[in-house]
């Protein structure tokens, strides 16, 4: 059941419960009224008829032989009460009540079952007539509501029929009026679809209400946001592919330029060794060998630092970024750096642990590059659950609002936020840059 559906039901159900609580008020009054006009209609008939008894003993006695005494055909008009005059013997002398073959007008049945439910038995009065001291005979005035009954429902009909159309104009109106109003869900879905389908460009328009306003500028910027991470997502991979094949590359050419070139000299001196005459000639050949191994060593060694900091698994955290920082301060020897950590890193997880010397090394390669700063503090302090860093520099800065192009800042974002972390940079131009890095230490690397 859909949302206009639902709603439209629901007010025609409110509205059917108000007619059905008006229609229970209304019969109630209608039986009241009903019972005020024939209790006051009796009231006023014994009254009359006393006087006409009275009338009768003072003046002519000797009418009351006449079975037609009180002459009650006259007295039809009285709709709400059926009034007959038996003799001594019971029998039915004279009466109002005269039988309507016409069904014009008349209620319905439910109706006048439910106004006699509502209204009950009205008991009938006696009234003895005496004349002389003589009892000749008995007036019965008994209620009659039929024709109360009959003039309420035309006036009840007329509500009825009014009560329907009101009733189908207000659903109508109600059913327009939610159609307006719910027509920007249709934009919603369609925008959501053209989302679900890779439109990212798509957008809300700004509805009138307030409630749909706030979904739409939130859609918004909920869509700017995905567009803006995808985009940057496709950027960093680019980035990371690229950085990728410039690491092959290098790597290609060292081993080609350093580690080929020893090899061959290695190669040429063993030779010489195989085929000396003489044991100085063997000698100096394996001298030669021996440097040339002691440069491959530390070429090779140099090669698994850019790949995997030895120091990191045999020393620990601190005395690597120990290593890390003094060796970069031997290549920048008029920079002054700071370094403070303190809390335990021992059972901390391996992709933390290289993740914070990465993020250092990122840092130090940056502001080497860029920054043209002479003052440097580094701070990582691991609490409780947490890791806080802090690294902040007194160079040039740049102007955060501008998308950085360069492939550091955006690998140190991605890496943080890929361990649930948070990454937070205050700069400007002139005014330095300073780097805050929130990680959980209890939380493993997003999958």
């Amino acid at each position: 059941m859909n949302l206009k559906l639902r709603l439209n039901i629901i007010i025609t159900l409110i509205l059917l419960l108000i007619i059905l609580i008006g229609a229970v008020v209304t019969i109630k009054n209608v039986a009241n009224n009903i019972q005020a006009e024939i209790a006051s209609t009796a009231i006023l008939a014994l009254h009359t008829f006393d006087a006409e008894i009275l009338g009768l003993r003072l003046n002519n006695p000797s009418l009351i032989k006449d079975r037609f005494v009180f002459h009650l055909r006259d007295l039809k008009n009285v709709r709400h009460l059926k009034i007959d005059f038996f003799d001594n013997a019971g029998k039915l002398q004279d009466s109002n009540h005269v039988k309507i073959d016409s069904q014009q007008n008349q209620a319905p049945a439910w109706f006048v079952n439910t106004m006699d439910s509502v209204t009950g038995k009205l008991p009938s009065t006696r009234q003895s007539v005496f004349i002389s001291d003589r009892l000749v005979g008995e007036l019965v005035i008994t209620p009659d509501v039929s024709y109360e009954i009959n003039e309420e429902w035309q006036a009840t009909k007329s509500i009825l029929v009014l009560l329907s159309i009101f009733f189908l104009v207000v659903n109508i109106v109600v059913y327009i009026a939610v159609n307006i109003a719910l027509r920007p869900i249709d934009n919603i879905l369609t925008a959501l679809t053209e989302l679900e389908s890779g439109n990212l460009n798509s957008r809300l328009p700004k509805f009138t209400l307030p409630e749909l306003s706030n979904i739409s500028d939130k859609f918004n910027i909920m869509a700017a946001t995905l567009q803006s991470s995808i985009d940057n997502n496709h950027h960093l991979s680019q980035q990371l592919i690229r950085l990728q094949e410039d690491e092959r590359k290098n790597l290609a050419q060292e081993l080609h330029d350093e580690i080929g070139q020893h090899l061959t000299a290695i190669y040429m001196d063993a030779s010489v060794i195989k085929d000396a005459k003489t044991i100085a000639t063997a000698q100096e050949s394996a001298t030669a060998i021996d440097t040339v191994v002691r440069q491959m060593m530390e070429i090779v060694h140099t090669m698994l630092q850019r790949l995997r900091p030895s120091d990191l698994d045999e020393l620990g955290l601190e005395v690597a970024l120990k290593e890390l920082i003094s060796a970069w301060l031997t290549r920048n020897p008029n920079i002054q750096l700071n370094f403070h950590i303190s809390g335990s890193f021992i059972d901390l997880d391996d992709t933390l642990l290289v993740s914070i010397y990465r993020l250092v090394q990122e840092c130090l390669t940056n502001i080497a590059r860029h920054a043209n700063a002479n003052n440097i503090t580094i701070c990582i302090k691991k609490d409780n659950n947490q890791i806080n860093m802090m690294i902040a520099d007194n160079g040039n800065g740049f102007d955060h609002t501008i998308k950085p192009k360069g492939f550091g800042l955006l690998g140190m974002r991605e890496r943080v936020e890929g361990l649930a972390g948070k990454f937070e940079i205050t700069t400007a131009i002139n005014k330095g840059v300073i780097i805050n890095i929130e990680l959980p230490s209890d939380i493993k690397e997003k999958q």
